[in-house]
């Protein structure tokens, strides 16, 4: 159970990341990338694709088509200016959500983000 105080500042927190100017650009991202058809179309291709290609690789086969497949997908998005900018505002949060993890880390001497660089 959290304590209330905790519970607050947590809070607090978050309400002080929503007002960042990275974390509004992302929205902005994110929403122009919903935006876009041609991409919202691609993802779902790619998605699909990468599910049977999971999905395959689970039984022992190993797709070469699917994968060639996936590669020009991908190519076409990385041509998609919603995407790209999406990436790169996306990457930008994380890093701003990192630094404060990594200060909340150093303040209580446990490395909170261990476990996600194994």
């Amino acid at each position: 159970m959290v304590e209330d105080l905790v519970k607050e500042k947590a809070l607090a927190l978050a309400d002080a990341i929503l007002e960042l100017d990275v974390y509004k650009e992302f929205l902005e991202v994110e929403a122009k990338l919903k935006e876009d058809e041609v991409a919202q179309e691609l993802l779902a291709e790619f998605q699909q694709k990468q599910q049977s290609f999971v999905t395959k690789q689970l039984s022992g086969e190993f797709d070469q088509q699917i994968l060639g497949e996936l590669t020009e997908i991908q190519s076409k998005l990385n041509t998609r200016e919603s995407v790209v900018n999406f990436l790169e505002a996306y990457n930008r949060l994380l890093s701003v959500l990192g630094e404060i993890t990594d200060l909340i880390s150093e303040r209580i001497q446990l490395d909170l983000g261990e476990v996600y660089r194994k």
